[in-house]
């Protein structure tokens, strides 16, 4: 559906759930029309991505496309030097950037987008829930007025529709309705008591998941925590979050893609975009903050027609969370506890009665 509107030259915002190809549904013609070119400025096509990783997997993903072609292309993210990234600058007709190290490039006028003719905006709603719509905006004002616009998105959000109205020109909007199929991610909840998560987990890695594992947590301690624990029981595992230094962070993610080891551990740095093929399963260590971070999470297994396992931890105190994650994704994730470690009605009723208390205790203070 894009790529006809893309090669029209025509402007776009394309809303998809995670996993449908939304990378080559933009990048496929941007190359074409490229080559269709009569003269090459050094750089015309801007793509905007959320996080370093991304921007690295989608370097990789275009640079598969152009084997063979006379194209080149440049990355601008936190973590790299300047001077290895503005030397690709000179030979790129494509650039993709981070906000932050395009707009630092941009105010030591370093590089030159006055030839810009196409933007691609990708994983608009993460961009803008990072915080980085001043960035946006600022880059968008000083590109060329007369320039093609396509936004990608997994979500529409009323911030991203204001941007649409104000910024394209009777653009198309592309909306792929629907979430992950059901029948490709088996999806459910194990009920657990917290401090039995670090058995259950080393339960599953060694009973039911035979290949490779991302494990979510929220914090960079339970991050370290789950890693020391796997560590110490003789479990290899990889652990990754933003404090890394952005060396250690792409070696961890050839690591993990090059199968030399099955687990990885991750903050959100990793919910969204990034693909890592033929992966088996997703855990929730803790039950996600909101309906959006699960569809995301879950969305790195069960890809391109292959068959994953999403798994969800809850414990007595995340079970009213969980209840209204599940109302808000409008179904019912199915119970399994059919595991050594079952969270007993017991706890789970003392916990809920517990939090009635605070709660109750609460609103007398108010009064």
């Amino acid at each position: 559906m894009a790529i006809p509107v893309i090669l029209e030259r025509r402007d776009c915002i394309a809303i998809a759930p995670t996993g449908t190809g939304k990378t080559e549904a933009f990048a496929i013609p941007i190359v074409q029309l490229l080559l269709e070119k009569e003269i090459q400025y050094n750089a015309s096509v801007l793509i905007l991505l959320p996080t370093r990783e991304l921007c690295i997997q989608t370097k990789q993903r275009i640079t598969n496309l152009l084997i063979g072609l006379d194209l080149g292309i440049a990355s601008f993210y936190g973590g790299e030097t300047y001077e290895s990234q503005l030397e690709m600058y000179q030979h790129a007709q494509i650039i993709l950037a981070t906000p932050g190290r395009l707009v630092d490039f941009i105010e030591q006028g370093v590089i030159n987008l006055n030839n810009i003719d196409t933007l691609v905006i990708d994983e608009f709603d993460q961009l803008l829930s990072l915080g980085f719509a001043t960035e946006i905006n600022k880059i968008i004002n000083i590109l060329p007025v007369k320039k093609q616009c396509i936004f990608i998105s997994a979500t529409k959000t009323a911030e991203i529709e204001k941007i649409v109205q104000k910024k394209l020109i009777n653009p198309v909007e592309i909306f792929i309705k629907g979430q992950l199929k059901e029948a490709k991610i088996e999806e459910s909840v194990l009920y657990v008591d917290k401090t039995d998560k670090k058995n259950l987990l080393r339960h599953l890695i060694e009973s039911k998941i035979s290949e490779q594992v991302i494990v979510f947590t929220r914090t960079i301690h339970g991050v370290e925590r789950i890693e020391a624990d796997l560590n110490r029981n003789g479990i290899s595992c990889l652990a990754l979050y933003g404090d890394k230094s952005q060396n250690q962070r792409e070696e961890i993610i050839a690591k993990f893609r090059r199968k030399d080891t099955r687990i990885l551990i991750v903050t959100d740095l990793l919910a969204r975009g990034i693909d890592f093929p033929g992966l088996e399963a997703v855990i929730n260590y803790e039950v996600p903050d909101s309906a959006e971070s699960y569809i995301h999470r879950i969305g790195r297994t069960g890809r391109s027609e292959a068959v994953g396992i999403a798994i969800t931890f809850c414990d007595a105190e995340d079970n009213e969370k969980w209840i209204k994650l599940q109302l808000s994704l409008k179904r019912q994730i199915k119970i399994d506890d059919q595991h050594p470690y079952l969270l007993s009605w017991e706890k789970m009723l003392s916990s809920s009665q517990k939090n009635h208390r605070k709660g109750t205790s609460k609103s007398k203070k108010r009064r």
